[in-house]
């Protein structure tokens, strides 16, 4: 009588198989979108200090290279801050562009990450039910060992 029911426990309950099998999955896949969410959101967060500081940088050049008496030296000048200037443009045009395929790779993460949830509480439910079906099954077994 044991080994039918853990025949049945074993080999015949698909309830049980595909609830452990979405549980295990589910679950180390969502601890590991986990983490690399935590690193997408800082790696995020850390672009924008960065292109913060290359226009206060591009601020400061214009500020501090003014006044100059030499009308050659002010020419020279002027071009320097230019090719500075779009230096600074085409890297924030750059940055932009990084800032928006890591925004792109961070959604997909989330979202990852949200149906791995869901795949945890549908395996959960599958075992809840499973657990149910198990119970009543060991319930009408005994009852019949009860009566014989």
């Amino acid at each position: 009588m044991v080994w039918k029911e853990a025949y049945y426990l074993i080999k015949k309950d698909n309830y049980l198989k595909a609830s452990t099998l979405l549980l295990c999955i589910c679950s180390i896949s969502a601890v590991a979108l986990n983490i690399e969410g935590s690193n997408c959101i800082r790696q995020v967060n850390s672009l924008a200090l960065t292109e913060n500081s290359i226009a206060d940088d591009a601020e400061n050049n214009l500020r501090n290279n003014t006044g100059f008496s030499n009308q050659f030296q002010q020419q020279v000048e002027e071009r320097r801050q230019q090719q500075i200037e779009q230096e600074n443009r085409q890297a924030q045009e750059e940055l932009i562009q990084e800032s928006y395929e890591l925004r792109k790779y961070c959604f997909l993460v989330t979202n990852m990450y949200v149906y791995s949830l869901f795949g945890v509480i549908i395996g959960f439910i599958l075992l809840v039910i499973w657990y149910i079906r198990y119970k009543r099954i060991w319930a009408w077994s005994k009852n019949r060992k009860n009566s014989l």
